[in-house]
């Protein structure tokens, strides 16, 4: 009786798992975020007072700009880490250079303004920024760069605050960064080359061990 249940679990182990059944992903990490505004230079629209009156333009300074790190690291992880994507976050991490836990899909983003119109007041900021955004993936294991594009974000505020330049800034940023993923850009650059693990139905399975480990039955001595 033993001999026939141990049967069926190998049996219905192997029909319910396949060989293949197990594919793990790649994980993504931002690693640099730089300003251009070298490239493509472009004038700041900015109006004055809270009735946004007294028009001028301003010209950004022209250069090529690494930013925050723990910024954009913060945005990208939010954006992101809350759906399907692997993401590996340092921005909370005070000992991320000592660490090999590193992503296999290394994020660079080249972003630079297309227009400024904003509003600035004693109250703060609000008006629109709009960026383009040129993103690049790196395969470290193959140690080459994989994917290449380019999108385009919008970052609006209708009311005045005194973080507003950043928040507008910020949402054009993610903007950009979803209608990436938004494209499946994400999702197959992650996916490209996934590790498979084999499930072996009669090694060491626990629906098979659950049967063997049952205590058997012994015929009493005559």
């Amino acid at each position: 009786m033993k001999f026939s249940q141990c049967a069926l679990a190998s049996a219905l182990v192997a029909l319910a798992v396949p060989a293949s059944a197990h594919a793990e992903g790649k994980s993504l990490q931002l690693a640099k975020v730089v300003l251009d505004t070298e490239t493509a230079p472009i004038e700041a629209r900015v109006k004055g007072g809270t009735l946004c009156v007294f028009p001028s333009n301003i010209e950004l300074p022209k250069e090529k700009k690494t930013q925050d790190f723990e910024r954009y690291d913060r945005l990208v992880s939010n954006a992101l880490g809350t759906g399907e994507v692997a993401v590996v976050s340092d921005s909370d991490d005070l000992f991320a250079a000592e660490s090999d836990d590193k992503g296999d899909i290394l994020l660079g983003a080249v972003m630079a303004p297309t227009a400024i119109n904003i509003c600035s007041s004693v109250n703060g900021f609000k008006g629109t920024i709009d960026i383009k955004v040129e993103w690049q993936f790196y395969d470290r294991e193959s140690a080459k760069v994989v994917e290449t594009l380019t999108t385009e974000g919008s970052g609006t505020l209708a009311k005045f605050s005194n973080s507003g330049f950043e928040e507008m800034w910020d949402a054009a940023f993610v903007d950009a960064l979803n209608k990436v993923q938004q494209a499946g850009v994400i999702d197959r650059v992650l996916a490209a080359g996934a590790t498979v693990d084999s499930v072996d139905p009669a090694a060491g399975d626990p629906a098979q061990a659950d049967v063997l480990d049952e205590p058997q039955d012994v015929a009493p001595a005559s």
